[in-house]
């Protein structure tokens, strides 16, 4: 990951000398479908088996563009819920795992001059807590922040639109969506609360990956950039 981003920064750095800088302020929000993928878990039938999970974050984000590139780097908080349902002796359950997390994507954007962009890049996410709920079979709600890695890592590409509410104001309406999956273990609990690393339940270890597809909404403002050279 360090890599990446050396190469995000030294990219920019390497453009600026040849090109006007915009910046770009954003305030914004993202409601996500969100998973975490284990393959013990998968390979466990009916017993254990994903649910759809939903989470959503909100924060700023602060971009440089350079005519029709830019780099971009924001601050999130939010939630990145992961579900599971199955069957245990005839008895259903289901269970959730919500995690709290900081979230800080950093990511190359390319926008033509109508708005429409594409981007990609890396995302750190720490997990501030973690918290398991079960319903139905033994009912139990307990904290398993121990269980997680404190932080983990992914990589992300994204497409959307930014266009200008009003000519005459630099500030435009966002819309996109962001596609994420997990480069580093973000370790964990399956489905019953139990840790994914116990070796005595599951002998052959598996990464556990998180996911995501959500939708972006906000607003940008952009500061001492040329209408012809904004990408709007």
């Amino acid at each position: 990951m360090k890599s990446i981003i050396f190469t995000l920064l030294f990219t920019t750095i390497s453009i600026s000398f040849t090109a006007q800088i915009g910046l770009d302020i954003t305030a914004k929000g993202q409601f996500n479908s969100t998973w975490m993928f284990n393959q013990n878990i998968s390979d466990d039938g009916a017993e254990q088996d994903y649910a759809p999970g939903w989470g959503s974050h909100y924060g700023l984000g602060l971009g440089m563009r350079l005519g029709f590139f830019g780099i971009g780097l924001e601050t999130n908080f939010g939630k990145h819920n992961a579900a599971y349902s199955g069957v245990i002796a005839n008895q259903d359950y289901a269970s959730t795992v919500a995690l709290s997390t900081f979230q800080l994507p950093l990511f190359l954007r390319f926008q033509n001059k109508g708005g429409v962009y594409f981007e990609m890049g890396v995302q750190y996410n720490r997990i501030r807590k973690a918290l398991y709920t079960r319903e139905n079979l033994f009912p139990v709600s307990s904290d398993v922040s121990g269980d997680y890695a404190k932080s983990y890592s992914t990589a992300l590409i994204g497409f959307g639109i930014n266009r200008k509410i009003l000519k005459s104001v630099p500030l435009g309406f966002v819309f996109g969506v962001r596609l994420q999956y997990g480069i580093k273990d973000a370790r964990g609990v399956d489905a019953y609360g139990l840790p994914l690393d116990n070796s005595l339940i599951y002998p052959n270890y598996a990464k556990t990956r998180a996911a995501s597809a959500g939708i972006n909404i906000g607003l940008m403002y952009t500061i001492d950039t040329k209408e012809k050279e904004s990408g709007y």
